[in-house]
């Protein structure tokens, strides 16, 4: 019983040493006013930023008084983009939820190498103006680190030229289909953080009636972007990127 009673107090001193050194690490900061832990970061709340990339892709013909040969013909394009973006994100745990909307103005442009009716010589051929997207957002957080996939709604101006014939033949459409994407964001300096993207645009298929010869042809447009971006934070707590 008293070899049972001494290792007791030993436990008990052991302890009480142990809390009394821990609260010596954590309180000493703020007695010698030295700074504090950093807090864990946060992903919750609004946030703005812009974004810079590059766009490519094609489009898909396929017309009825095309040859075999030559039934689908595509046009290729690519080319540089930038714009910005406005979101907001809540974290519960490890997992953020997220909308965004962006807007990019497009200088994606191209030609086709397999018909002669498409040219680079005639208005830059096919290419996007500009771009924009409504999506939804899905994050595992890891500390300042968030990967994340996203989905949703996108917009694209689309303007081609041809000479099928004499006669010039202008197309300038509003184009909706739907985005799909992941991405990468780390969050550093002061509510700042940075963001590599990639997306792939689906635009559904539509018709194009040409002027010259009578005939309508079915265009498919599929679209990739990859996005690199800043964005600005606004928590309201001025701490670590939150």
């Amino acid at each position: 019983m008293h070899a049972h009673s001494e290792r007791s107090v030993t436990l008990r001193r052991g302890l009480a040493a142990a809390v009394a050194v821990t609260s010596a690490v954590i309180t000493s900061p703020v007695l010698a006013g030295g700074p504090l832990p950093a807090p864990v970061v946060s992903w919750s709340g609004f946030y703005a930023g812009v974004h810079g990339g590059w766009g490519w892709g094609k489009s898909e013909f396929r017309d009825p008084l095309n040859s075999p040969a030559n039934n689908p013909f595509f046009a290729y394009f690519n080319g540089p983009l930038a714009g910005g973006q406005l979101g907001y994100n809540w974290q519960q745990g490890n997992y953020v939820l997220g909308a965004e909307i962006d807007g990019s103005w497009s200088f994606v442009k191209g030609n086709t190498s397999t018909s002669p009716i498409i040219t680079s010589s005639t208005a830059n051929g096919v290419g996007y103006t500009g771009f924009a997207t409504a999506t939804g957002r899905l994050g595992y957080a890891s500390d300042q680190w968030l990967a994340y996939v996203k989905g949703g709604a996108a917009y694209a101006r689309m303007e081609l030229s041809s000479r099928f014939t004499a006669d010039l033949t202008n197309y300038n459409r509003e184009l909706f289909g739907a985005v799909g994407g992941v991405g990468l964001e780390i969050a550093f300096l002061r509510n700042v953080s940075a963001k590599v993207e990639y997306n792939a645009i689906y635009l559904p298929a539509e018709t194009l009636h040409w002027v010259s010869a009578n005939t309508t042809s079915e265009i498919k447009h599929f679209v990739q972007i990859v996005k690199a971006g800043i964005n600005v934070h606004f928590n309201g707590d001025g701490g670590i990127p939150r």
